[in-house]
């Protein structure tokens, strides 16, 4: 008997401690899991005419400045740099009256630091101030994929026009639990919570997505749909039958539902 109960705690001790490590392992190591940038410097990007690197103490992107009255902020995914998005304004939103700031990541496009929610939040401050100094007299964002997560932060905190997002999820932490990652919810450092931040936004809000997204599934901006919905907030959705999550902004699909959505 006392070889069995010191065999028992012994396998206890052995449970909780690789649970311990396992979840260390996922605290600190999450970053690498949910941030894939291009390290490729913003200066190597072959910019079209009337598209100029931005940049505001350490945060940078890319700026499609025309004189419009109106602003567009997007925020792009979780690949990739501001450089995949050189030509949204130029060729998409300079026609409707806005000009474009593409908002680059910290750790992507060149820059050193090590990506993670809170600096993408002191980028979006810095962001913020700026905007705060100019002339515009409206001011949208539009995210897509893990951007939805930057842009409903940037709108909770300052207001916006209207908010557009491209396959949103619900919240980082509802994705992992779906892809059966179950784990406390405190372990989570880098989750954007969509629900928490737009819950308060005045403003109108559109979600576009695709029927067949496998990264991240429709119903998650479902979910973030009717919760936003029961609170009171004005929501369009939209899902687009046979469409995965990259394939959202083919023209000329896209450039209608500009013109119907982005009117000042």
């Amino acid at each position: 008997m006392p070889y069995r109960m010191k065999f028992l705690r012994g396998l206890i001790f052995f449970g909780v401690v690789t649970y311990g490590l396992a979840a260390a392992a996922a605290y600190f190591g999450q970053g690498k899991l949910l941030y894939y940038p291009d390290e490729r410097p913003l200066e190597d990007c072959n910019l079209p005419a009337g598209v100029e690197i931005w940049t505001e103490g350490r945060e940078q992107g890319l700026l499609a400045a025309a004189g419009h009255n109106n602003l567009l902020l997007f925020f792009h995914g979780n690949a990739g740099s501001a450089c995949n998005w050189r030509f949204l304004g130029v060729n998409h939103l300079a026609s409707l009256g806005y000009d474009v700031l593409v908002l680059e990541y910290p750790g992507y496009g060149g820059d050193t630091r090590t990506t993670s929610r809170q600096q993408i939040e002191v980028g979006l401050n810095v962001l913020a101030g700026w905007v705060a100094a100019q002339n515009y007299e409206g001011v949208s964002v539009m995210g897509y994929s893990l951007g939805t997560g930057a842009a409903a932060i940037y709108a909770r905190d300052n207001g916006a026009a209207q908010v557009v997002l491209f396959a949103p999820f619900d919240s980082i932490y509802n994705v992992a639990v779906a892809q059966g990652l179950r784990f406390p919810r405190a372990l989570l450092r880098e989750d954007f919570d969509n629900i928490a931040a737009l819950t308060g936004v005045d403003a109108p809000i559109t979600i576009v997505h695709g029927a067949e997204d496998e990264v991240i599934p429709a119903a998650h901006s479902e979910n973030l749909s009717r919760k936003l919905e029961a609170t009171g907030r004005d929501i369009r959705r939209e899902v687009r039958v046979g469409i995965g999550h990259n394939g959202l902004f083919e023209s000329p699909a896209f450039d209608e539902f500009l013109r119907n959505t982005m009117q000042p």
